[in-house]
């Protein structure tokens, strides 16, 4: 197997933070506001609450969109020309080209090194690359929000999308969009991408599953949960903790561990409809851990009635999901 080592140095590191800090009001100036990922003040929350106005205001038909291997395949050239439209110091520019084309290198079990060189495609990692990134598809953004006589709104999150169409005009929007891919040197899966009635299916997005619900005055709302896949992922993290391998080590040690993935889940999952998910995700911690500290000490004594959640929480510090209120408090 061989690994690809994209990752700047610490001294690129420092002097591509020193060229992004001037840059970015310069083009955060430019970006359009449906642009949400790794800019300064937005949150994949603001994203996903664009997307339910939409819904609320009849754009109905979703092109749930999926870009192949975007990082890797954003062509110099024409990256170099967007950056050359706002930023016209030379030694600015020659830096920001040799960072793109710093070549990769590829080394083996066997330490055998292969240098390759990069002709298209941001490096992995890099400080500069979210930025300019985002700088390539603004004109996407300008285009879908500006220029579709009102009939579509697109919401970004770095190379996620969704474009929120009017009834009836998803399709032309979608061969629209992949002739503009096209010409920018991108390519649109087809595989992943689809268009659908947001009434009738559902769609991923950022973690979040979005569904059309009835409430019970008979209103229909989006309803925003965590995905399947996303509470999947939790649960493996936690059994990846919990588990036999690590019985060896102090139980405050892998609680600490274990808090700090349930703090980052929670906080970023308390949004929309995440509520009952979350009782349900109150329960499976506690739950895991007691196993977990049953089998360590080999006890005999009854599982549930020894190890009872109150004693995990006090005693251990496992973190307990905040209710609605203290998060409401807290923000």
């Amino acid at each position: 197997m061989q690994l690809a080592l994209t990752v700047p140095t610490v001294k690129d590191r420092v002097a591509q933070t020193a060229v992004y800090l001037p840059l970015l009001p310069i083009w955060e100036a430019d970006f359009h506001p449906r642009s949400y990922g790794f800019r300064p003040k937005r949150r994949a929350h603001q994203a996903i609450a664009e997307i339910q106005q939409a819904v609320q205001r009849g754009y109905v038909e979703i092109i749930d969109a999926d870009l192949s291997k975007y990082s890797d395949t954003i062509p110099h050239r024409e990256l170099m020309k967007a950056v050359a439209r706002r930023v016209s110091d030379g030694s600015v520019l020659r830096l920001l080209k040799s960072w793109l084309r710093a070549p990769i290198v590829e080394e083996d079990k066997g330490s055998s090194k292969r240098v390759i060189p990069n002709r298209r495609g941001t490096p992995q990692g890099g400080v500069i690359s979210p930025l300019l990134a985002n700088l390539y598809l603004n004109p996407l953004d300008h285009g879908v929000n500006e220029k579709t006589s009102g009939q579509a709104r697109m919401v970004r999150y770095a190379d996620d999308f969704v474009i929120a169409c009017a009834a009836g005009r998803s399709g032309g929007l979608r061969a629209r969009l992949q002739k503009w891919l096209q010409a920018k040197g991108l390519t649109l899966n087809e595989v992943k991408t689809r268009i659908v009635d947001i009434r009738k299916e559902g769609i991923n997005f950022l973690g979040f599953n979005l569904t059309w619900r009835k409430s019970f005055g008979g209103r229909g709302y989006l309803h925003v949960p965590p995905s399947q896949k996303s509470r999947r992922a939790l649960r493996e993290k936690l059994g990846g903790l919990l588990n036999h391998g690590t019985q060896g080590r102090s139980i405050r040690d892998v609680v600490a561990e274990v808090n700090r993935v349930l703090r980052g889940w929670a906080g970023y999952f308390h949004f929309g409809n995440s509520v009952s998910v979350m009782k349900r995700m109150k329960h499976y911690s506690p739950n895991r851990l007691r196993r977990w500290r049953w089998r360590k000490h080999a006890c005999r004594r009854s599982l549930w009635e020894h190890y009872v959640p109150e004693q995990l929480h006090q005693r251990y510090g496992l973190f307990e999901r905040p209710t609605t209120a203290a998060w409401r408090a807290a923000r």
